[in-house]
């Protein structure tokens, strides 16, 4: 994919998140702000590393693997619940982080 291209998009996604917050949420405005960059790297990465989230996603994986994701799925869902019940912007920058975290790893799986 373009670098242009990518760019416009994570930045498009990162725009569409903090509009979904504004509208959504009248308080953390400094919260609101980080959903921006937060989310156009997040969506940068990914892209620029999709193959590797794809083969991941798809490879055979076995108990120990399978036992790690659900946990880790599991406290990110929890954690985002509460994160949301305590506001939107919030909720959504603690996914984003999660995401970010993950993104990175990937990033760094696929140069390695």
């Amino acid at each position: 994919m373009r670098t242009a291209l990518r760019y416009a998009i994570s930045a498009g996604v990162g725009l569409l998140i903090t509009v979904f917050a504004v509208a959504f949420a009248a308080s953390d405005h400094l919260v609101m702000l980080s959903l921006l960059p937060l989310y156009g790297v997040v969506t940068s990465l990914i892209l620029a590393h999709k193959q590797q989230w794809l083969s991941l996603s798809r490879g055979q994986s076995n108990r120990s693997a399978r036992k790690r994701g659900g946990i880790i799925g599991g406290i990110g869902a929890f954690t985002g619940y509460l994160l949301l019940q305590a506001s939107i912007p919030a909720g959504l920058a603690g996914y984003g982080l999660l995401l970010l975290g993950m993104a990175g790893a990937i990033g760094d799986m696929d140069e390695a």
